[in-house]
């Protein structure tokens, strides 16, 4: 039995890269309650429509959301919480009392070195590189949901 039954992954704003993650990871585990996060999220905005385009030219389409902020309600024991970068996860352990199984993307998938970059801001390229980024470590991250496998086997 896998030990989580949903992920939130979380970035900055939550615009560009977890929404993109949640809709690639959504494509590999359509079964598993996908959703994104932002740690700063100060009005309901909505997706950055290049990370829409992005996802869109590669056959996936992306939830009309809008930035939604991450809160200590979504912590818990089945809950895994994927984020960018190490600096993103300590803030998460410091900013939230509640906060477990919070763990970089990179971590997770096995390459502990690996920070996705935040393309917001930047052209078609960036979001496009940002995009392959997520989508080898969703990938591989996938396997290991799907394999059952816990956390303690990494």
């Amino acid at each position: 039995m896998n030990r989580f039954n949903k992920i939130i992954f979380v970035c900055i704003g939550n615009t560009c890269r977890s929404p993109m993650a949640a809709t690639i990871m959504h494509a590999f585990l359509p079964e598993m309650l996908v959703e994104s996060r932002g740690m700063v999220v100060l009005f309901p905005e909505p997706y950055n429509p290049k990370a829409v385009a992005v996802c869109s030219r590669h056959n996936m389409i992306m939830p009309s959301n809008c930035a939604t902020e991450l809160t200590g309600e979504d912590f818990s024991n089945d809950t895994l919480v994927l984020v960018m970068n190490k600096d993103m996860k300590h803030k998460i352990y410091d900013t939230f009392a509640t906060a477990i199984n919070v763990y970089t993307l990179g971590e997770f998938a096995g390459e502990t070195d690996v920070e996705i970059a935040d393309p917001y801001g930047k052209g078609a390229e960036e979001y496009n590189s940002c995009f392959e980024g997520l989508y080898r470590l969703i990938e591989k991250s996938a396997e290991i949901l799907k394999d059952n496998k816990n956390k303690e086997d990494y």
